[in-house]
């Protein structure tokens, strides 16, 4: 077995990855089955690539490296494998489908509730997948599916150009563009990131290989731009449209106690209705690493109000920022940190920084999108205070651009993004956490207007899915899945 992929990521403070997670019809075709028999290693098929089966001896070293966090479902493929290009990637699919094996698809193994991990069927891990093809005329590039977001950015930095990847830098590509893609500056580039795919190569569920445009199987076009885990095929390429890199970036920050979480969140919104030109906004909430047992619990916590310009030039993200810092309520501020110039790559290096950031450990998440925010200020506070671990956070993050296309399945945002992420250490803490999870996310779904595909828990809550796209698209997605999928070969939403 070669490297596989068991990436430790640290969270930090300034640059938290969420900154920025027909039903009929689709019920039924996510819910249909092939045949599948147990497979044991004496009757395993051949597969190009590496693979093991679930009686080898090294098959849990495996099951245990597709997520890239601590906690570890306790789901069990029967086979695992990992081809070395993307042409193999057919030959997979079709020797599965021979067997009568469902399958699940693996890009990076960053999806925290790891929908991947399925019980049964074949785990079809694309980790080997990583290479960058930028166009002669360096407008576009092709990226296959588990190129990390730090690759991405490092390998269009040489030609200039930029994309709004994941703000975590061990983020691939796939699974984040596939289910829309909140990433840098992109309300300024594409809206959401997955309205910058132009087309695809896809390997549909019987091993036909297909090349999909606004011109070829339009369909599965729109599919791929945020269908999430519902999209019916296995993406090997992407071909996206390139942005120029900014000439400056730069961020600045004010930090409140949590006492003044409303204050925060009133500031947050007066910069969103300001709709400043090339700059994301965005808020964490997270536990105070100065405080004791003797610290008042308003002050147990801080909010980081942060803003990072994407300008051409440092004079005009110096005049933004000072725009923005300039605010009455700045006054209430604990903290200021001044603007400071940084980069696209030097944050992508600074979310896996273990020096700066909230730690690695087991993870489980819920998101929002909310157009109540301002009632969202004692929900919010209430919960950070009651969070069983110091790790615990909550990222807001307002949705300047929310005028989606109708070109992508991604088709729910509200004005803001909330994602709660509870973050702990032993496994024996696992009960605690995932119930404080469960009671945040009855809170926030209360004022929420959907929710974001790539940051839901299908598993703990089957309804979720509905709740990230329109009726009209949940519908539509329902239909493709079925014309493209009938057999229900690839597992799709959980039930």
């Amino acid at each position: 077995m070669g490297q596989l992929e068991n990436n430790q990521q640290s969270l930090q403070v300034w640059s938290r990855r969420g900154f920025l997670t027909a039903a009929t019809a689709l019920a039924s075709a996510s819910t249909s089955r092939i045949l599948a028999q147990p497979m044991s290693t004496a009757e395993a098929p051949t597969y190009p690539g590496r693979y093991v089966a679930k009686d080898d001896a090294d098959y849990e070293r495996w099951r245990v490296a597709m997520p890239w966090q601590l906690y570890k479902a306790p789901r069990y493929p029967d086979v695992i494998v990992r081809p070395n290009h993307a042409s193999e990637v057919a030959e997979v699919v079709r020797a599965s489908y021979r067997e009568g094996r469902r399958l699940a698809i693996k890009s990076g193994g960053h999806n925290v509730s790891e929908v991947f991990l399925r019980d049964g069927g074949l785990l079809l891990d694309l980790g080997e997948l990583q290479d960058l093809q930028v166009s002669a005329d360096q407008n576009s590039a092709w990226v296959e599916p588990a190129l990390w977001s730090h690759g991405l950015l490092g390998g269009l930095a040489a030609h200039g150009k930029a994309f709004p990847v994941s703000h975590c830098a061990t983020v691939p590509m796939g699974g984040f563009l596939l289910g829309g893609g909140i990433g840098y500056n992109h309300d300024n580039w594409g809206v959401i990131g997955c309205n910058n795919i132009i087309a695809a190569e896809v390997v549909t569920p019987s091993g036909e290989q297909l090349t999909v445009s606004a011109d070829e199987h339009p369909d599965l076009l729109w599919a791929v731009k945020g269908g999430g885990m519902g999209f019916p095929g296995i993406a090997t390429r992407l071909q996206l449209a390139l942005y120029p890199a900014p000439g400056s970036v730069m961020e600045s920050a004010l930090i409140f106690p949590v006492g003044e979480l409303k204050t925060a969140l009133e500031l947050l919104s007066d910069w969103a209705a300001r709709k400043p030109k090339d700059t994301e906004l965005m808020m964490l909430i997270a536990h105070n690493p100065t405080a004791t047992d003797q610290t008042p619990a308003d002050a147990r916590k801080l909010v980081i109000v942060r803003a990072v310009t994407y300008a051409d030039s440092e004079a005009q993200s110096r005049q933004t920022l000072s725009e923005l810092t300039n605010h009455p309520l700045a006054d209430r501020a604990i903290m200021t940190a001044p603007p400071k110039s940084t980069s696209l790559e030097q944050m992508s290096v600074e979310s896996i920084n273990p020096a700066l950031g909230l730690g690695f450990g087991r993870y489980a998440v819920d998101t929002v999108w909310t157009d109540q925010l301002e009632a969202m200020a004692e929900p919010l506070k209430q919960q950070i205070l009651e969070a069983p671990s110091p790790k615990t956070h909550f990222v807001v993050s307002p949705k300047v651009n929310r005028i989606l296309s109708d070109g992508a399945a991604f088709s729910v945002v509200g004005d803001t993004f909330i994602g709660a992420y509870t973050v702990w250490d032993e496994a024996a803490s696992d009960a605690a956490n995932f119930s404080w999870l469960e009671k945040t996310a009855h809170h926030l779904r209360g004022l929420s207007c959907g929710q974001y595909i790539n940051e839901v828990d299908a598993f703990q809550d089957p309804s979720a899915p509905s709740r990230c796209f329109s009726p009209e698209a949940w519908g539509k997605l329902a239909r493709i899945r079925q014309r493209y999928d009938p057999k229900g070969v690839l597992y799709g939403w959980p039930a």
